[in-house]
This record gives structure tokens, C-alpha cells and sequence, in this order.
């Protein structure tokens, strides 16, 4: 089977991409895990559903 050469300038992009998800997750980690509940906005009754 015939070795592949991968471009360092592909290989270097692939890093960075790695490392940038590693940011994101650990950014992620901090967050909270969600927004304090809102009410919404007042609903409308329609035509055709009846609610």
C-alpha cells in the first residue's frame, strides 16, 4: 500500500482545530447548564388549532 503525505500546512490547520475544540469544551464545562426559566409571551388563540 502507498504512503499518503499529508500537507504541514493541513497537518497544522488539523491542530488547531483540535485545540479549538478542546477550548470549546472546556469553555463549555463553565457554563451554566441552563437559562432561569422565562414565562414567554402571552399565547394567541388560532383559527384552525383552537388554542
Amino acid at each position: 500500500m502507498a504512503e499518503t503525505t499529508v500537507p504541514d500546512d493541513l497537518r497544522a490547520a488539523q491542530v488547531r482545530l483540535h485545540q479549538a475544540t478542546a477550548e470549546l469544551s472546556t469553555l463549555g464545562r463553565t457554563l451554566p447548564w441552563s437559562a432561569e426559566p422565562h414565562d414567554g409571551w402571552p399565547g394567541k388563540e388560532h383559527a384552525h388549532t383552537g388554542g
